[in-house]
């Protein structure tokens, strides 16, 4: 048996021949961390092996190479924490769609289980010579929640949810510069308390309804 197995994976071969045994899920999971802590430059498979419990044979053999595997995590990554952004589109006001986008940021930031920042601010500003297509990944994903959110607010300024005087586009904008401020705030140690009140101090200036 190869050395880097884990016992885990070894108690689930007993007899030769036997489908290896392991929460995909978890294993998943594990790495998404090792990716949100390290960059993805950062993260060897040796890490990576080591948090999902995995041997290298069965990282490659159920996830691909390490490019296929973030491109599985990140997946895991907005359906687990990044949902919140998509059931904001769906609030009814322009309002209501920046409160549920802050608090659902905040929320996130506070959540003593994951990771300070955002995997996609990371991977989106920092990455190493030959991970650009990683880095394209990344970005074409933000321009997609970008022109969702722009759309959204292109549909309020139709609703009247605001002063015809502001542009929806450049409201979208503020919004979003507003979350991703938020996570590298809370990134860079800011505590819960300043955060919610960056919060709060927003929304009492927000425009309309």
């Amino acid at each position: 048996m190869n050395s880097d197995t884990s016992s885990a994976e070894q108690a689930g071969q007993k007899t030769p021949g036997r489908p290896r045994q392991f929460d995909r899920d978890a294993a998943l999971a594990a790495a998404m961390r090792v990716f949100w802590v390290h960059g993805y430059a950062g993260a060897s498979i040796a890490t990576l092996i080591d948090a999902m419990g995995i041997s290298r044979a069965t990282l490659y053999a159920s996830f691909g190479d390490k490019e296929h595997l973030f491109r599985h995590v990140m997946d895991l990554y907005e359906r687990e924490k990044t949902a919140y952004m998509l059931d904001a589109l769906d609030q009814p006001t322009a309002r209501r769609v920046a409160e549920h986008l802050l608090r659902g940021t905040l929320d996130l930031q506070t959540d003593t289980a994951t990771p300070k920042g955002s995997m996609g601010i990371v991977h989106s500003v920092s990455y190493a010579p030959g991970d650009e297509r990683i880095h394209e990944f990344v970005t074409e994903r933000g321009r997609f929640w970008r022109a969702k959110l722009l759309e959204r607010f292109e549909q309020a300024a139709r609703d009247g949810d605001f002063p015809a005087t502001y542009d929806p586009h450049g409201l979208a904008m503020l919004l979003k510069s507003a979350t991703d401020g938020l996570l590298v705030a809370a990134s860079s140690g800011v505590s819960e308390q300043d955060l919610d009140k960056v919060v709060s101090t927003f929304l009492k200036m927000w425009p309309g309804r």
